[in-house]
């Protein structure tokens, strides 16, 4: 019984040690089927899973191939943060079409869509917006 389990550990830290020759260790390469299940999940409004919810996400996602807790959840932070810069650059881009659209003979005062374009603030309470 102890000789199996100091056995064990030394298999575990042997396993470890050889991976330190890539130049990234630990790097997870998640299977389609993983980030699938990520998608899904992310689908139905997970958003930042608890901690169960990670593992047991993290146990489902082990039948496909190798992946940690960390793995999940530095996924869904990922995520959350991709979408919400995609929005940014499509929330960007309408406005740009709109703006192109709406001012290809000189007005001196830009037209501007309401509601769609918040005005940068800067810290000291004014704002530079500037229009060529």
């Amino acid at each position: 019984m102890e000789a199996n389990s100091s056995k064990e550990t030394i298999i575990t830290v042997a396993g470890k040690e050889t991976t330190t020759a890539a130049p990234t260790p630990c790097r997870w390469n998640p299977t389609k089927e993983q980030i699938d299940m990520l998608e899904n999940l992310y689908k139905q409004g997970v958003r930042t899973p608890t901690a169960d919810q990670i593992q047991e996400i993290t146990t489902k996602l082990q039948t496909f191939g190798h992946i940690e807790g960390k793995n999940v959840f530095y996924w869904f932070q990922n995520h959350k943060a991709r979408q919400r810069q995609k929005q940014k650059q499509d929330h960007l881009s309408y406005f740009h079409q709109y703006y192109l659209h709406h001012n290809h003979h000189h007005h001196h005062h830009p037209v501007v869509p309401p509601g769609i374009y918040p005005v940068p603030h800067h810290p000291n309470g004014s704002f530079i917006v500037s229009f060529f």
